[in-house]
């Protein structure tokens, strides 16, 4: 006999402030992660992974894991976990999941009906969320970090905000390696290139300042865009969202969310 499936998918949410983390621990359920406000940082199997808004992590089941909030505000996470039995239809390996504007707010209509103890609408809505996972675009990570001797210093010169009006090709002049070469190297251990490796990492810095409050045309200069609707549309095409629908909660905001 099958069990009813709220018992075999389980939805929670927890607040995380800058810097609290969820120690190392694994379980026998399979556990989709997403910030539905903000961003953590990951380490999964010796990988460092970040789950921004528009995208959730799947770790399997018994696959280690643990969390840091890294934004300045405080981050609103949600854990879906999924009974053994459905976890056969995912990944044996960590995986991110593109998720939709739709996905969360079913997300966020789950947990109400959780609350409120609409049990047949929360049944339906598990249904929904179960196969919007199974359908979601699968990546094997979102900003993927090395260790090679020549890529290292290179990421990490791309990933500095002092630097992003620099073009990419001003930012490589200083190293002695040739296109081909860096292109070989990029590819092997990031498996994307550089220029979608700084997007990423441009995203990540953009969502966090964009939460503490800095204005969009002067995160669009600190960018190196001098226009900012030439920003709005890169972030929009990379979070599904505008900057603007980036919000900060305050607490009496967070205190109307079901718990």
């Amino acid at each position: 006999m099958i069990e009813p499936i709220e018992q075999r998918i389980e939805i929670c949410q927890l607040f995380y402030k800058k810097d609290e983390e969820a120690y190392p621990h694994s379980c026998i359920w399979g556990d989709f992660n997403i910030c539905l406000d903000g961003i953590l940082e990951y380490q999964v199997s010796g990988r460092t992974l970040w789950s921004p808004p528009s995208y959730g992590l799947w770790i399997p089941p018994r696959i280690a894991h643990h969390s840091i909030a890294v934004d300045q505000q405080t981050t609103h996470y949600a854990a879906i976990r999924l009974a053994p039995e459905l976890c056969v239809e995912f990944s044996a390996q960590p995986e991110m999941l593109s998720v939709s504007a739709f996905f969360r707010q079913l997300i966020l209509e789950a947990l109400q009906a959780q609350s409120n103890g609409s049990l047949n609408h929360y049944r339906h809505l598990l249904q929904v969320i179960l196969d919007q996972l199974q359908a979601a675009p699968k990546h094997h990570h979102y900003l993927p970090q090395t260790h090679h001797p020549l890529l290292k210093p290179i990421l990490t010169d791309l990933a500095s905000p002092h630097l992003f009006p620099q073009s990419l090709q001003q930012i490589l002049r200083p190293y002695a390696i040739s296109e081909r070469q860096l292109l070989r190297i990029s590819q092997a251990e990031l498996q994307i290139s550089l220029s979608e490796w700084r997007s990423r990492a441009k995203i990540i810095y953009a969502i966090t300042q964009l939460r503490q409050g800095k204005s969009i045309k002067a995160l669009s200069i600190e960018l190196g865009y001098q226009h900012s609707s030439n920003f709005i549309e890169f972030f929009k095409r990379y979070t599904g969202q505008t900057p603007a629908q980036i919000k900060v909660f305050t607490a009496s905001q967070y205190a109307q969310l079901p718990l």
